[in-house]
């Protein structure tokens, strides 16, 4: 029998989303979430089974906020630009939270985040 999780997944989650975020997903390394989580590299991968695992569980928790805050919005633009566009399960998980908003809501909230991480101000 395994032993109890012994952490708050909802925290880990948040600290990984933060670390995916401030870093990107290929500059994210499996050191800088054994940092940011706190916890153990196998505690980790026993929980989320690899980066893209742990990237994937993030964007889940996310995804069911139900504000759009900030790190939910960039933590998708990091999906959209960086994993999307050769990850189907990253890609349907994002279009999926696309569908449950207008298209002109979708659109405007993501170009203004992109605007912002880009430093440009209108």
């Amino acid at each position: 029998m395994g032993r109890k999780i012994s952490y708050n997944r909802q925290q880990v989650l948040s600290a990984m989303a933060q670390i995916f975020v401030k870093l990107g997903y290929e500059g994210t390394s499996l050191d800088d979430l054994v940092k940011a989580s706190g916890l153990l590299r196998g505690s980790l991968y026993s929980a989320f089974g690899s980066k893209r695992g742990m990237f994937i569980e993030a964007l889940k928790d996310c995804l069911v906020q139900k504000t759009n805050s900030t790190l939910k919005l960039d933590l998708i633009l990091v999906g959209l630009l960086e994993l999307a566009p050769k990850d189907v399960t990253v890609r349907n998980l994002i279009a999926g939270w696309c569908q449950n908003l207008p298209q002109s809501e979708v659109t405007n909230l993501l170009g203004q985040r992109l605007l912002h991480r880009a430093g440009i101000k209108l």
